[in-house]
């Protein structure tokens, strides 16, 4: 079987599952996003065989970028989930895919839009029991609060925003501006401390799951600049959302956001796909990856690997970036002090700070 990744987009999470990959022998194929892709500021830039125009997915187009790489008409291609854009895109295309020996390692259609549109998997968690943020039936007058679109896609269009915090009403004017209301939906602000369940979901039920607490955010609900392995999953929360996921028959990868307010669990959001921070998944011996892996045929066994807890992620970039754009950083059980106090021992876990991608580090991190 050939492997088939779509670049230019989740670039920490590509990149991740890139080294994975390489480390466990399993070749790989990438079709960058455009010439001014991240990945040609990388070592596995050799593994580019062709590039898209920019943001455009074509399922013909695509199909010859699978036979391009088959040895035979017979071989199968498994095209990394690695994106919502992408695992849409798939999913609405997954019959004429699979005629042609193309497999994408996601769950039917309809279950994966029960745990990825927002408010479709908010209201399976309240009849499940699981805490979520307070609705607002109609927008606050108080601040903050958070608006979410309801879905993904909405009559045939794509939403793409992500929620946002809104801390005044000029916030909220801007995102919603040109917009249906009643494609969005407001909660409460959960503070408390930020973690994220990480799993990978078997057709057969089983599971493996593993945790990490976030310690800073980029504005708004941006990407995760720290976090650190822990063993938040061993809590009955963990329980609670692998018994909604069997239920549902869903399998893949999935990582779950939680926050802990007052002793008590909310569910923020799901995301059945690939995430950001996946190079935790690596630094923590996380066996995520090959659970995926060997579910689709691509290696022969499980590694057994020993987690380790308390491991970090870093990512100086998104640091930077936040900077560039005068915003503020979201800490959680966190502060500057800590983070300047430990600062070169975070440096030594920064994704891009490697050799595979050290140019991408530079370029991400030194200015002209």
């Amino acid at each position: 079987m050939k492997v088939l990744i779509f670049s230019g987009s989740n670039d920490r999470a590509v990149i991740s599952f890139c080294r994975y990959s390489v480390d466990r022998e399993i070749p790989i194929y990438i079709i960058a996003n455009g010439n001014s892709d991240y990945i040609f500021d990388t070592i596995y830039k050799e593994h580019v065989i062709a590039v898209r125009s920019k943001n455009i997915l074509d399922i013909s187009i695509l199909l010859e970028y699978c036979e391009s790489i088959k040895s035979d008409k017979s071989e199968t291609v498994l095209i990394v989930p690695s994106t919502e854009y992408l695992n849409r895109f798939l999913l609405q295309n997954c019959e004429i895919l699979a005629k042609n020996n193309v497999e994408i390692g996601l769950c039917d259609r309809e279950v994966y839009e029960k745990i990825s549109d927002k408010y479709l998997f908010n209201e399976i968690c309240i009849k499940e029991g699981i805490n979520v943020p307070n609705e607002y039936l109609s927008v606050p007058d108080f601040y903050p609060f958070v608006v979410k679109p309801k879905k993904y896609i909405t009559d045939s269009k794509a939403l793409l925003e992500k929620p946002l915090l809104v801390y005044n009403r000029n916030d909220f004017e801007k995102y919603i501006k040109n917009k249906d209301l009643s494609d969005y939906y407001y909660q409460e602000y959960i503070t408390g401390q930020s973690f994220y369940l990480l799993y990978y979901f078997f057709k057969s039920g089983e599971y493996s799951v593993y945790s990490q607490e976030n310690l800073m955010q980029q504005e708004n609900g941006g990407s995760m600049i720290l976090c650190k392995s822990s063993t938040i999953h061993s809590n009955v929360i963990s329980k609670k959302f692998a018994d909604l996921f069997v239920g549902l028959g869903f399998s893949g990868l999935v990582m779950v956001e939680v926050k802990l307010q007052d002793d008590k669990f909310y569910m923020i959001e799901a995301n059945p796909r690939l995430w950001g921070p996946s190079q935790l998944i690596l630094n923590a011996s996380m066996n995520l990856f090959d659970c995926f892996a060997f579910e689709n045929k691509l290696i022969s066994e499980i590694e057994e690997v020993q987690y380790e807890e308390n491991q970090w992620y870093f990512w100086a970039g998104g640091l930077i970036e936040n900077q560039q754009a005068k915003k503020n950083i979201s800490y959680y059980n966190f502060n500057s002090e800590m983070f300047f106090e430990n600062y070169n021992g975070f440096l030594n876990n920064e994704v891009y700070l490697k050799k595979d991608t050290i140019n991408l580090y530079l370029k991400e991190n030194i200015y002209e």
